[in-house]
């Protein structure tokens, strides 16, 4: 799901790709954000591309 995140994808659309609920996604997100020490959805983009979770080039 971090990849997902760092996309951009909207909750349905990761929900969708992952085939699990919206509600189900939105409750990774809520719990990642805090443990990363992350405030937004942005953040989590820019610290997957620091940390090369994702890159220009990941799928």
């Amino acid at each position: 799901m971090p990849r997902l995140l760092a996309r951009g994808p909207s909750n349905g659309e990761i929900a969708a790709a992952c085939t699990i609920e919206q509600g189900t996604v939105r409750t990774h997100v809520n719990r990642i954000l805090p443990e990363l020490g992350l405030r937004t959805r942005v953040h989590a983009a820019i610290y997957a591309y620091e940390h090369g979770i994702v890159t220009r080039n990941t799928p």
